[in-house]
């Protein structure tokens, strides 16, 4: 029908079209316009918008604006499809008395033809019985009320509603990610079942055991660790993390377990989740995104006990969705989006600095290459100048190290490990070209063809994220250097990397629309098509599975020799530790040793391993002014024989190696005499016949009573000398001195005197209230806040 004019005229039919959105900006122009379209339009238009985190608001002010639509409902993003529509039921009611008898429920998965409306109330129109109307859907105001009133507070009613409660269990159990997390829920059971692993308390590969609650809060908030010889490095903020999660889910042991034996499921539904702003039906997110969840670089590092790679596998999804979030939007949630976005990267931090630097790095790509507005421009800066510099005061003070020791990007987080080259292995995906992780080619190979065929400029920014893995991860596999700890210089591990690689091969795919095939290409019927994709998740569900299981991580073994200070020469090519209590532990190699500790211990396992009986001895004699009490050494060590009257054999231990306990004075904290405190000052280790007296105390903090003594008398401290030591005697600081070249030593007066020692935690604890207060505001601010509802207007 045209007017006098010749233009179209719509007629207006008795319905409430109702369309409900959630991060609808890539598809809600196509949907608003082809409402505009309708031949038939229909007497209301109510959009309820449920939280949306892009730019969906400005597009539906926009249409109010253009009268495309009556009114705009926003709800919280949590309010579930019914609830939507019944509250914009009931405005429309209490707005227009009458919107109409029908109404009209839309969705975002594709725009209505310029006719459905009509032909939907022609074929009401054919059966005046008729209550719905599919597809569409087209349902009749009276009836959806009914059924919304229906209460089931009993068994009677419950008999009565119950085809309407039986049908939204049925829906709920058959939905995508329902299915997709029980899938990958079973799949994660069996393999910790095979592999043995079910349960908390594993260990293995790139994981040392993870202490108790109490022993990780300790350990965070420690201002001086016992590790190598003691260090006043900051601890790593994943033993934070730990311990908050560790508090509720019953131990930091069981968080790490957690995310080892169920990070494929976690994986799975953050990418489902992360994906929900792309124009994509829901079966298709989740079928890309249980195929991300199986993703073998990443199954492979979890068996091997790369806890940094196993939160990159989950994180990075929506990371990055928060983060396009953060650019796009300027709207009231504009602060909570950021403060989450930067939590969320802390997180990530905490566990993968490099992935977390490289994140950064791709927003700040995103915002110079991708064109905004001054304005949008500008809250664009003030949104990723806040998502950085939030997430980097939430990690104090270990960003301080981590500009110190910039080797800590390369090898991550984790006991120290050499690792093997990738090379070309890269480009399918796998970090060491095993058997079960080179089906990750296939993420790469399906990216390929949707390039190939279904071009889509879109694809670009997925294009930029896999390009930038891949040059990361061979920036990675071709760098070496020793780890922060001490050790053989060695490559990275490239799981990281690769994890956003298959995040930019899944994007690709989900932006594709039908495939262009040549028509030289023979026509491929759906269901060879279903076949092929079936095959295709088959084959990465089984290597996955072969790769999380051949990994060496397990059950913690019971621990076995003694529990004093202890050095460990590593039967491998390792050099060795120095370790005290139970330990080592989860963390420790990740603390930076205080000054020259990594060359001593590196010089005294070479020594102790050599066949010259001098180097041997006046090795054993250095480890005994650190203050240990034993040497653990492989079975065909020859330190017994050589050391001849410093050692003796106490046992053996069930791996064959030999526990040697030291007949030499070893305590923390020794009493020199004049002459030997002179000796102490000039030579670089104590001689095997020093006998210096063993003083009861425990370092750091501790008071003892000296009697009277000579004049040059001093304390030796089992500690590398470094900023943070103090002493008193009798209240009064003194300057301390050096012993051995690097230990703390403490001048002692003739006369007796009340000696105090200690560590100062002053500048730890500055630090730590700065952190606090950081992850405070950053917390509080991404908390949503529920929108009040107006109020009846007078």
């Amino acid at each position: 029908m045209v007017d006098l004019l010749g233009r179209r005229k719509t007629l207006s039919a008795p319905v409430l079209a109702v369309l409900v959105c959630r991060d609808g900006e890539a598809w809600l122009p196509e949907v608003l316009a082809a409402l505009g379209e309708q031949s038939e339009r229909p007497r209301r238009v109510v959009v309820v918008d449920t939280g949306s985190a892009d730019r969906s608001a400005e597009l539906l002010e926009q249409a109010r604006a253009d009268q495309v639509v009556d009114d705009v409902l926003t709800l919280p993003r949590d309010t579930s499809f019914a609830t939507a529509v019944a509250d914009a039921v009931a405005l429309g009611k209490r707005r227009w008395a009458d919107p109409g008898r029908w109404l009209w429920l839309l969705g975002g998965d594709s725009a209505p033809k310029p006719e459905q409306l009509a032909e939907l109330l022609a074929a009401a129109g054919d059966d005046p019985a008729a209550a719905e109307v599919e597809p569409g859907k087209l349902i009749r105001r009276d009836v959806f009320e009914r059924l919304e009133r229906r209460p089931s507070p009993s068994p009677r009613d419950n008999a009565r509603g119950g085809l309407v409660s039986r049908g939204r269990v049925l829906r709920l159990l058959s939905s995508p990610p329902f299915v997709l997390v029980a899938a990958l829920l079973l799949f994660a059971l069996i393999n910790a079942l095979v592999a043995g692993r079910l349960g908390s308390g594993l260990a293995g590969g790139r994981l040392l055991p993870v202490a108790d609650l109490g022993t990780t809060w300790r350990d965070y908030v420690a201002a001086w660790h016992p590790v190598d010889g003691g260090t006043s490095s900051p601890a790593p903020p994943s033993l934070l993390v730990l311990a908050l999660l560790g508090s509720v889910l019953g131990g930091p042991s069981v968080v790490v377990s957690l995310l080892l034996l169920f990070g494929a499921p976690l994986a799975g539904l953050s990418a489902y989740f992360a994906t929900r702003g792309l124009p994509v039906p829901p079966l298709r997110r989740a079928i890309a995104a249980g195929a991300y969840a199986v993703l073998p670089a990443a199954l492979l590092s979890a068996g091997q006990g790369r806890v940094d790679v196993v939160v990159a596998h989950i994180m990075v999804p929506p990371l990055l969705a928060g983060i396009a979030a953060v650019m796009r939007r300027s709207d009231r949630k504009w602060l909570g989006r950021v403060c989450l976005t930067a939590l969320g990267l802390a997180l990530l931090g905490a566990f993968s600095p490099l992935l977390h630097l490289s994140l950064i790095v791709l927003a700040l790509l995103a915002h110079v290459l991708l064109p905004g507005e001054n304005a949008r421009s500008q809250h664009r800066v003030a949104g990723l100048a806040a998502v950085v510099l939030l997430s980097v005061a939430c990690l104090l003070p270990w960003p301080v190290v981590l500009l110190k020791n910039p080797e800590v990007l390369l090898h991550g987080l984790g006991a120290r490990a050499v690792e093997q080259p990738a090379g070309a292995w890269l480009l399918a995906l796998s970090p060491d070209g095993s058997a079960a992780s080179v089906p990750g080619v296939l993420f790469v190979l399906a990216a390929v063809v949707v390039l190939a065929f279904a071009w889509d400029k879109r694809m670009l920014p997925a294009v930029g994220v896999a390009v930038f893995g891949w040059l990361l991860a061979a920036a990675v596999d071709g760098s070496a250097a020793e780890p922060i700890s001490g050790g053989i210089a060695t490559v990275g591990w490239t799981g990281g990397p690769l994890v956003l690689v298959a995040v930019g091969c899944s994007w690709i795919v989900l932006q594709a629309g039908q495939l262009k095939m040549p028509a030289k290409f023979p026509a491929v019927r759906p269901e060879f098509g279903l076949a092929a994709l079936g095959v295709v998740l088959l084959g990465l569900v089984v290597s996955s599975a072969f790769a999380v299981i051949s990994g060496p991580l397990g059950p913690q073994r019971p621990l076995t020799g003694p529990t004093g200070t202890r050095l460990v020469l590593d039967p491998g090519q390792q050099p060795a530790r120095l370790v005290t209590g139970s330990g080592p532990h989860f963390g420790d190699d990740d603390l930076a040793p205080a000054g020259t500790a990594a060359d001593w211990l590196r010089q005294v396992d070479g020594d102790l391993r050599s066949a010259d009986p001098g180097r041997v001895r006046e090795a054993l004699a250095a480890v005994a002014a650190r203050g240990a009490e034993f040497v653990v050494v492989p079975g065909e060590s020859q330190v017994l024989e050589l050391g001849h009257g410093l050692v003796n054999e106490q046992e053996r231990l069930p791996d064959g190696s030999r526990v040697l306990r030291l007949l030499l004075p070893s305590s923390p904290v020794k009493l020199v005499g004049p002459d030997l405190a002179r000796q102490a000052q000039t030579e670089p280790e104590p001689t095997p016949e020093a006998r210096p007296l063993p003083v009861a105390a425990q370092l750091p903090n501790f008071t003892v009573r000296v009697s009277e003594g000579g004049l040059g008398r001093a304390l030796v401290l089992g500690a590398e000398n470094e900023p943070g030591w103090y002493a008193r005697v009798d209240g009064k600081e003194l300057p301390l001195t050096t012993a051995w070249g690097h230990q703390v030593a403490i001048p002692l007066p003739e006369k007796a005197a009340e000696v105090q020692v200690g560590f100062t935690e002053l500048p730890r604890t500055a630090l730590l209230s700065l952190q606090a207060a950081a992850v405070l505001f950053t917390l509080v601010a991404a908390i949503p806040s529920r929108r009040r509802k107006p109020g009846p207007r007078p």
